[in-house]
């Protein structure tokens, strides 16, 4: 059965494409065989196409998930695990981040106070050098625009991201409390 993960955790097309498609390959990539989790959250899916109530859906979908060798321990564990591959990716991601922002803006600004530290000194010349003057000038005006688009962006870049790994992490961590509260564990 294929899983269609952006029906599952984005069935109404809101979150970030760019980083949703990351987030979910990566969930893609590590997918369990057999039944767990994705395929306990396809079926109830398909259980809530028929309108009925979340509570009903879930004992439903697992009775018939049991036939199959599924229990209460592995829909959780199985449910945590992805949400420690979404952890591993934000780290991962943060990462990447980290280094784009040194890259493209920390490192801009030390070259920008840098280059202010050069006009200041290049001000105290006489008239001869006012044509540098004016060059490092330009320069100093499209480092600043460099920096804050590449500032703009990759924050942009952050905020989207941030925001499609607290809704599939959200999805997931109710999908738990509902699960724990409508499969009460069994001594």
């Amino acid at each position: 059965m294929s899983i269609d993960l952006i029906e599952i955790f984005d069935d109404q097309n809101q979150l970030d494409q760019k980083s949703r498609e990351f987030l979910l390959k990566a969930i893609e990539n590590n997918n369990k065989p057999g039944f767990d989790y994705l395929e306990f959250k396809q079926a109830l899916l398909r259980l809530k196409e028929m309108d009925m109530d979340p509570a009903t859906a879930i004992k439903t979908a697992f009775t018939t998930a049991t036939t199959v060798g599924l229990t209460r321990e592995y829909l959780l564990e199985s449910a945590g695990y992805y949400l420690s591959i979404l952890k591993n990716e934000y780290e991962q991601f943060n990462h990447a981040l980290n280094k784009q922002m040194e890259a493209r803006v920390h490192s801009r600004e030390k070259q920008k106070s840098t280059l202010e530290k050069k006009l200041d000194a290049i001000n105290k010349k006489i008239e001869e050098l006012k044509k540098e003057q004016e060059t490092l000038k330009v320069k100093l005006e499209e480092m600043d625009a460099d920096t804050h688009e590449a500032r703009k962006k990759i924050e942009k870049t952050s905020e989207r991201f941030g925001e499609t790994l607290k809704a599939i992490t959200e999805r997931i961590e109710k999908d738990i409390d509902q699960i724990k509260s409508h499969l009460p564990e069994i001594s």
